[in-house]
């Protein structure tokens, strides 16, 4: 998908016009028409107020990635203890192994 696809596609989900989301970036309908049509190329700057606009990546504008914001990601992550449920040998067991790795790794406690 090209940056100018990806930019409609996201625009068009807001429910925005080109002259709205012209507005918000403070640039003209006929630069985001340009865009869209991928007759031209936003600057550094441009391009990260657009990611920002529609909270994704700039990876995901340039279709590097079909993650929007990589950031949600880390977000998941597991809120119960995975050892609660093991039997008191095998507690000791796992971190007998995570004691290892550490010392393996110059992992100070």
């Amino acid at each position: 998908m090209s940056f100018g696809t990806r930019l409609r596609s996201l625009r068009e989900e807001q429910g925005l016009y080109q002259k709205d989301l012209a507005f918000k970036l403070d640039l003209t309908q006929k630069t985001i028409s340009n865009y869209e049509n991928n007759e031209r190329f936003p600057d550094q700057k441009t391009l990260s107020k657009i990611a920002d606009l529609f909270n994704v990546s700039i990876d995901f504008l340039l279709d590097r990635t079909d993650i929007r914001n990589p950031m949600e990601i880390v977000a998941a992550h597991r809120t119960d203890d995975p050892m609660t449920d093991l039997p008191e040998s095998a507690k000791k067991s796992v971190l007998a192994f995570i004691k290892l790795v550490k010392d393996e790794l110059g992992i100070k406690e």
